[in-house]
């Protein structure tokens, strides 16, 4: 053999090495897959079955990501996720209340600001105000930069007992608190003793009455209380206006209808 032929034959088996070489590394590349990730999502109240879909429709769009939801009690939640932040082994997504953001937003990293809409930040601030209630947009952005999205809204609703109001001669719910305070006259009934044995109204304490503080902010805010400070930083329901402390007024109004003695 000679040496022309040889030479030919050893680039003909390095061609073919690094062509082979190539080849393994490039199938090598495309079958090596990323090491899976696993969000931390902390909530409070809502059991996971809640998110089963969302989490569902995630994990299909972004293969290789999971999601572990935790379910916290309402005592335990916000001591929780607040060592945990300090210990630096926060969740990665966590629910928080909407009163939270002005002592706990420093713990917080806002949205990224965008000019626009994109697929990274859906959420300009625009776009912020036209998707969610008012009510969002105080609560959730500050600055101008938005520190959560609402996953729902609560709202107060009246339930009246029909059969009562029937019994009472009440032929229609009450329309304002003057109303209010006239059924409660004709609905509430005592023992010989003077004690409460039918309720009027389902107010007065806290222990036995759900979302009892937001009732009572609610007859605050509409007397005209305002509550915190333009910059949400100090409460100022105990303010005076014209004179007279309105938020005091209801409180007492709101106490009232648990006192055997007063007529609200």
């Amino acid at each position: 053999m000679n040496s022309n032929k040889l030479m030919y034959i050893l680039v003909g088996v390095i061609v073919v090495a690094v062509f082979a070489t190539i080849v393994l590394v490039l199938r090598n590349v495309g079958q090596t897959t990323a090491k899976p990730v696993t969000l931390q999502f902390w909530g409070v109240f809502d059991n996971r079955n809640a998110f089963d879909k969302v989490i569902s429709d995630f994990k299909i769009q972004n293969p290789g990501i999971d999601v572990k939801y935790q379910l916290f009690t309402y005592e335990q939640y916000e001591s929780g996720f607040v060592n945990a932040l300090a210990a630096g082994a926060g969740p990665d997504i966590l629910m928080i209340h909407n009163t939270w953001l002005p002592k706990h937003g420093d713990k917080l990293a806002p949205m990224p600001a965008t000019g626009v809409p994109d697929t990274k930040n859906p959420f300009t601030i625009q776009s912020f105000k036209d998707q969610f209630v008012d009510v969002a947009y105080q609560d959730l952005v500050y600055n101008n930069q938005i520190y959560g999205l609402p996953l729902y809204v609560d709202t107060l609703g009246l339930y009246y007992n029909k059969d009562l109001f029937n019994s009472a001669g009440i032929t229609r719910p009450p329309q304002t608190w003057v109303e209010v305070n006239s059924d409660v006259q004709l609905l509430t009934k005592f023992d010989k003793s003077g004690n409460i044995i039918q309720s009027g109204f389902s107010l007065g304490t806290a222990r036995n009455i759900g979302r009892s503080t937001d009732i009572l902010m609610n007859m605050m805010i509409q007397s005209g209380v305002q509550m915190t400070s333009a910059d949400q930083r100090s409460a100022t329901f105990g303010a005076t206006m014209g004179g007279q402390r309105v938020g005091e007024i209801a409180v007492q109004y709101y106490t009232n209808f648990a006192n055997p003695r007063n007529s609200a």
